[in-house]
Formats: structure tokens, sequence, C-alpha cells
């Protein structure tokens, strides 16, 4: 691998603290790290791995990797970046405007009158469909069975 390719993953890695890379080793270019193949980002992440400066989460095909703190020590010593310069998963959020806001303080949902139950006047009425013989059925998939 060339050193260029490994100077722009390392950087790439520092800035944002984390990485994300899609198990397909015929991938021309990674997304985050431009003009690297993907299979040098995802060896070069399984060594940073196998050394203890990151951990790996895997779900659906994608890796994602996360900085550990020896490994930004490493990164630090490797880019010779100094000490003031900080992953973006460790910088702060900068005052109120990061916070959500809305009623409560919580995330606009819609609550519980979107979903109403069936004494709320949804749509379903109490006692489930009728049978044939039109007998109404229990709730539920299972109903008691004549």
């Amino acid at each position: 691998m060339p050193k260029a390719n490994r100077i722009a993953i390392y950087t790439t890695l520092f800035k944002d603290g984390c990485l994300a890379v899609k198990k397909d080793t015929k991938k021309a270019s990674h997304d985050q790290v431009t003009n690297v193949p993907n299979l040098h980002v995802m060896k070069e992440m399984q060594s940073l791995v196998s050394r203890g400066y990151c951990r790996m989460t895997f779900s659906w095909q994608w890796s994602y990797y996360f900085l550990t703190d020896e490994g930004i020590e490493f990164l630090r010593k490797y880019l010779h970046l100094p000490e003031e310069i900080v992953p973006d998963t460790l910088m702060k959020p900068q005052g109120a405007a990061a916070l959500p806001s809305g009623p409560g303080g919580r995330g606009g949902g819609m609550g519980r009158g979107f979903d109403k139950g069936p004494r709320e006047g949804g749509y379903r009425r109490e006692g489930g469909a009728p049978r044939e013989g039109g007998a109404p059925r229990g709730f539920g998939r299972g109903g008691p069975r004549d």
C-alpha cells in the first residue's frame, strides 16, 4: 500500500474519530477517503484493530471503526499533530444550539393521539372481526377455537 494512501486514511480517521467501511473488496474508491481503494481502507483498519488502536462494530455488511485513546495518541505521533487538535467525536457541542428544541425538550413526535387503541376510537372494534358464523372473535391471532 502506498504511504500516501495510509496518510489519507489516518488523516480522515483522526479528523472524524470514526470511519465506516462497506464490506466490498472490489469497490474502486472509498466513500469518505477519496482516491483510495476500499480494500486498502479495510486492511488498514483491520491492522489498527489488531493493534488495539480502534474498536470495530460490524452490522449489515458495514464495519464501523472508532478510535481508542491509544489510537489517538498513535495517530497524533504518526501525523505529527499537536496536543490541541482532537477528533470530532471528542469535541463538546457548542451551547444550546446543539440541543433539540420543542415541547418538553424532546423531539416533536406524534404522541399517543396518533395511534389510538380500541377504546379511544381507533380502527379496531371491541371483540375483533366477526367469524363466519357471526360470533365475535378474540383479539390477536389465536382466538378460542370452537
